[in-house]
C-alpha cells in the first residue's frame, strides 16, 4: 500500500463564498482524505515568499495581494492506493 500527499489551497474568494466545505467533499469525492486543514490570513510578506518562484512574473505582484486579501485554506490531502 502507497500513498501520496500533495498541498492545496482554497482561495480567499472561495473562503468568501464560504465554498471550504463543497471543496472538501470534491476532494473526499475523488479518493483524497484531508489529513490537515488550517484557516489562516497570509501576509503579503508570507504569499510573497510562498510564490518566490514567480517574482519575476508579470503578475507577481497582484498574486501575493489576491493571496493575502483575505483568508485561505491550507491543506493537506492524501491518496492511498495499492
Amino acid at each position: 500500500m502507497g500513498l501520496e500527499r500533495t498541498f492545496s489551497i482554497i482561495k480567499p474568494d472561495a473562503t468568501r463564498r464560504n465554498l471550504t466545505g463543497k471543496i472538501n467533499a470534491k476532494f473526499e469525492d475523488a479518493g483524497l482524505r484531508v489529513v490537515a486543514q488550517k484557516r489562516i490570513h497570509m501576509t503579503k510578506a508570507q504569499a510573497g515568499k510562498f510564490y518566490e518562484v514567480h517574482s519575476e512574473r508579470p503578475f507577481y505582484d497582484e498574486l501575493c495581494s489576491y493571496l493575502s486579501s483575505g483568508p485561505i485554506v491550507a491543506m493537506i490531502l492524501v491518496l492511498v492506493f495499492i
